[in-house]
């Protein structure tokens, strides 16, 4: 324990809690609530029994991801999907990686992949999150008992410069120490569907557009697919607000809504895909050489996507007849995917007509949002050539 401790020495304050800190966190944050009542509301009472039993007989705090965390996840995807697959090569799913994936959901997009790589017989990562959603001391200690690492969202611009370069050196500290490492290709989750990759983040995790500090984190793309978003008509809304009003203030314990409707609405079919390691591909004489390795890196990335029935039933609704059209798309789409697709369009047109939005406003933007990955995947397949993507 005292070896775990050692280190993380100059990044305790972010680290995952380890050793002796974290036996105590655990022991404490186990007595300090009802958790079979917490986590009854999101899981069957019966399996959230089953969950703190175990928690009960773990005497170290290194097995609470996969002896507690698991097996809530696993119930949580039993209760909200319509099952989770995966695809990748041996080589990409070894530790000692990066992933660095697509941004949906708050929670599951790194407990989704933990889950693949476990039920794989690999480690499970540490994982960055935002401290914006650290809003209580029980909630740090456990994202922290579950190998999180605080990545700092606050202060000046010129202090979250130097909170992410600090947080890169610790990605690639933690990557030197033979541990893998989840993290969001950009920062906040696609609002709109399209997953673009941060330029600035390439840079910072490469610590200025080096090729060998890239590629010694052996960085492996990952392609997310939710058939369907939960927060879908909390993102319709705020889009629109933003399109009248030119900016979307949030309310206070907003994040918190969004964090628990992910976790606990339906999201039908998952699939994720490991890519093949990403080495660096900029050109050196580039001049922006974080911009081409963050559309390098976008190509990759939805090339492995995972385009659904209802992401085209959207595009058809705002007239996309090019990506309707495209050969290297055979999505069957049949009258049960329809009737579907209507009776969400539907709800969320419920959910929001008493906020001042037209029925009109409502379903091109939700149409907009859900057509969104089928759109960015069209636009790559025409900029850069057919054939890259991935079966359906």
């Amino acid at each position: 324990m005292i070896e775990a401790d050692l280190k993380v020495q100059g990044f305790e304050d972010m680290a995952p809690l380890s050793g002796q800190r974290a036996q105590d966190a655990m022991v404490a944050l186990r007595e300090s609530r009802d958790w079979v009542r917490d986590l009854s509301r999101l899981i069957p009472g019966e399996r959230a029994e089953q969950v703190v039993a175990l928690w009960r007989n773990i005497d170290l705090a290194d097995h609470f991801q996969s002896g507690v965390v698991k097996p809530f996840v696993d119930a949580l995807i039993e209760e909200t999907t319509s099952g989770v697959t995966w695809e990748g090569s041996a080589e990409s799913m070894e530790k000692g990686r990066l992933f660095l994936s697509n941004h949906r959901d708050i929670v599951l997009d790194p407990s989704l992949i933990n889950v693949a790589l476990m039920e794989s017989g690999r480690m499970p990562t540490e994982i960055g999150i935002g401290s914006n959603l650290l809003g209580s001391e029980w909630v740090r200690d456990l994202v922290r008992l579950n190998r999180c690492f605080v990545v700092q969202r606050s202060g000046s611009p010129r202090e979250r410069f130097h909170h992410s370069l600090r947080t890169a050196s610790y990605i690639r500290h933690t990557i030197e120490q033979g541990n893998s490492v989840w993290l969001a290709h950009r920062e906040g989750r696609a609002k709109d569907g399209i997953d673009v990759t941060a330029p600035a983040l390439m840079r910072t995790l490469s610590d200025g557009c080096h090729e060998e500090v890239w590629n010694s984190m052996r960085v492996v793309p990952v392609s997310i697919s939710y058939e369907w978003d939960p927060c879908d008509a909390m993102k319709v809304h705020e889009l629109l607000t933003k399109q009248r009003d030119g900016q979307y203030v949030k309310q206070p314990g907003e994040d918190e809504l969004s964090m628990w409707t992910g976790l606990v609405g339906f999201k039908g079919r998952v699939c994720l895909q490991f890519g093949p390691m990403l080495e660096w591909m900029a050109d050196v004489e580039s001049k922006k050489p974080e911009r081409d390795m963050a559309k390098t890196f976008d190509m990759q990335m939805h090339a492995g996507m995972k385009i659904w029935p209802n992401q085209l039933l959207s595009a058809e609704f705002l007239g996309l007849d090019e990506i309707l059209s495209s050969d290297d798309r055979v999505v069957h789409v049949g009258e049960d995917d329809r009737r579907i697709w209507r009776d969400r369009m539907d709800s969320v047109v419920r959910q929001l007509q008493g906020r001042g939005w037209s029925t009109e406003e409502i379903q091109r933007k939700w149409c907009e949002i859900s057509s969104g990955p089928c759109r960015s995947l069209a636009s790559w397949e025409g900029e850069h050539g057919h054939g890259n993507g991935a079966s359906n």
